[in-house]
């Protein structure tokens, strides 16, 4: 059986979907129009920031389960350690079929298997290992922590497909650099969020802290967006004073590389997403039928 195309859409919606102005989360009805830009079937949505998705029964979860219904999506949550904002994976059924998901309430879960889900796909020998994550924005040394987690889903054999918000850049490629931010450029209670703490700098310049993302890109995590050689930045143009970056992130494992389709990564830039969210979405499709058996 032939595995085919897998389309996979990575998408930070600002806590949730709410409403500042009306003081409820009516922005996650305009969901369906958003994940309805990307072409063709959407196979997987890694989801950020399900702000109280987890309050009576779940209610908004599957508010935005029912929402996707006509795309065929069905949704697995992973609770938040840190506070409400969720992460969400999202998959057709029954081309994607889940075989485990560990959460930090399971008595049996470590440390580093919390939010991953496993499943068994079409076309497919081996699982796939799925997971959308949101690393903290105040701090380089929880992300790098949070790196470190990570690095055992590169190994031999291990069909790895993670996305979501990193709050970092990439590192450099020999053939791009990503955007540097002119952190200067905020005020003080913001520089130092996503930049090297007191210690680290050279000469005392803000500079990007990367270092998390750096401990991916050496374990061979490979980035869609360096593979396509587009560095657009994933934050929206109104938020940070234009200084924004690419801090949204799909990665795939050394072993998934092979099926990532370069020229099919977009970052997706419209009146629509500006109103939903202060991240842009961002999409590439995967060639499974490239991994052979």
């Amino acid at each position: 059986m032939s595995a085919g195309e897998v389309t996979v859409v990575a998408l930070n919606l600002e806590d949730g979907g709410w409403d500042q102005q009306h003081q409820d989360h009516r922005k996650l009805d305009l969901l369906p129009e958003v994940i309805g830009q990307v072409p063709g079937e959407v196979d997987v949505v890694l989801f950020q920031e399900g702000k109280y998705y987890g309050f009576r029964g779940q209610r908004l979860r599957y508010r935005a389960e029912n929402l996707l219904a006509d795309f065929g999506l069905r949704s697995f949550m992973t609770p938040s350690t840190i506070g409400q904002l969720h992460d969400l994976v999202f998959v057709r059924w029954p081309r994607f079929r889940p075989i485990e998901h560990f959460k930090a309430e399971l008595p049996d879960a470590f440390h580093d298997q919390i939010g991953w889900l496993h499943f068994g796909v079409e076309g497919l020998e081996r699982p796939m290992a799925v997971r959308s994550l949101q690393w903290a924005y105040w701090d380089g040394g929880t992300r790098l922590d949070a790196a470190q987690k990570l690095t055992r889903f590169a190994a031999p054999g291990q069909l790895t497909l993670l996305g979501g918000d990193f709050n970092a850049l990439w590192p450099d490629c020999d053939d791009h650099a990503e955007f540097e931010p002119g952190w200067e450029r905020l005020p003080p209670h913001k520089r130092t969020h996503k930049t090297l703490p007191p210690g680290l700098r050279l000469d005392g310049r803000l500079v990007s802290d990367r270092r998390a993302t750096q401990v991916l890109h050496e374990v061979g995590f490979i980035n869609a967006g360096c593979v396509a050689g587009d560095m657009t930045p994933t934050v929206n143009s109104h938020i940070d004073q234009g200084q924004g970056a690419r801090i949204d992130h799909i990665l795939s494992s050394p072993d998934l590389a092979p099926a990532l389709v370069p020229d099919s990564y977009r970052v997706w830039i419209s009146e629509l997403g500006d109103r939903i969210s202060d991240h842009r979405m961002i999409s590439v499709r995967l060639d499974l039928d490239r991994l052979g058996r």
